[in-house]
């Protein structure tokens, strides 16, 4: 059961334990989310039972189980404490995101991240969309687009400018419409483990942390 990936369980379960058959790291190569039903319909269409015309026995949750890209001693020290708690920072942006503007609750919400490695940029957007659906927010899968030469100047800009810079033109060329709001997960130093974001509105740029 355990070699498809990805996993996904309706609770009440319990996830593997080390023991005879499966040691601590292996359970530990796999990182798990918890979210509702709705949310995990959403992620994996089709993959969970919705609820009954009458309602379920029981409660149910789901839990969705991936395994790591990279076994245990593979990754980056900084990766790994960035995906160690990874549910819980991006919960934290998601809910400042959500108190910082309420005005925006009604806009469909972007996800876009910043971080040097593609593996681990994939988890923290897929993360904090389901933050962000958690919070009761309506969340898209697009993400909006620079021109070559706005990324060619935009690049070459201090953080400062540039996020500010892209959410501008972003806002021009009409890949983040009025209805639109972008969330933007940044790992603004390499040699930190902290992630910032910030929200770009109607061509405003806010930082949220």
């Amino acid at each position: 059961m355990f070699g498809l990936l990805p996993l996904t369980f309706a609770l009440p379960f319990v996830m593997p334990q080390p023991g005879s058959w499966r040691d601590r790291d292996d359970a530990h190569n796999y990182t798990c989310t918890f979210m509702t039903l709705e949310q995990a319909q959403l992620a994996r269409p089709g993959a969970v039972r919705p609820r009954g015309p009458r309602g379920d026995l029981y409660e149910r949750d789901v839990v969705l189980c991936q395994e790591r890209m990279l076994p245990l001693g593979l990754r980056l020290d900084a990766d790994e404490a960035i995906l160690s708690t990874l549910d819980a920072r991006v919960s934290e942006l998601a809910g400042a995101a959500r108190s910082r503007r309420p005005d925006l609750e009604g806009a469909t919400w972007l996800v876009e991240v910043y971080y040097p490695s593609p593996a681990v940029s994939a988890k923290i957007g897929f993360a904090t969309k389901n933050a962000l659906m958690a919070e009761g927010l309506g969340v898209s899968d697009r993400t909006p687009t620079l021109a070559a030469g706005d990324v060619q100047v935009i690049t070459r800009m201090p953080p400062s400018e540039a996020y500010p810079t892209a959410c501008r033109r972003y806002t021009d060329n009409g890949s983040l419409g009025a209805a639109d709001v972008l969330l933007a997960v940044v790992l603004l130093d390499r040699q930190e483990t902290a992630l910032h974001a910030g929200l770009c509105a109607a061509g405003s740029w806010t930082w949220l942390r």
